[in-house]
């Protein structure tokens, strides 16, 4: 499981790729830790929307983070490509990462949240 730490970490990591321009590999595992801790969370965030009373607010704001982090999985999720230049790579990174600060308040399967 992830700590809060590690978390913050890894988000600095993919939001600050865009200044650094990290080399292929190192995208690429980045890439994936994201597209990972999306993927553990989205489920957090579904469980929050059905929770949350129809049409509120509340379950607007869950469904918006919900779909932009499967919109994001979708058009940039996929394995990375070590063949794409680095400002692309840096520019998905940092897409990945927005959509997991959006959903890291959402707590992953067995994790308590505060």
């Amino acid at each position: 499981m992830t700590t809060t730490s590690q978390l913050d970490e890894l988000l600095a990591l993919a939001l600050g790729a865009t200044a650094t321009l990290p080399p292929p590999e190192e995208a690429a595992k980045v890439h994936r830790r994201l597209v990972t801790e999306i993927r553990l969370r989205l489920p957090g965030a579904e469980r929050a929307a059905a929770a949350a009373p129809v049409r509120s607010r509340e379950w607007y704001r869950h469904h918006q983070a919900m779909d932009a982090a499967r919109d994001a999985l979708e058009v940039v999720g996929g394995e990375p490509d070590l063949h794409v230049g680095p400002t692309a790579a840096a520019i998905r990174l940092a897409e990945l990462a927005r959509r997991l600060r959006e959903l890291s308040t959402y707590p992953v399967d067995g994790e308590a949240r505060s």
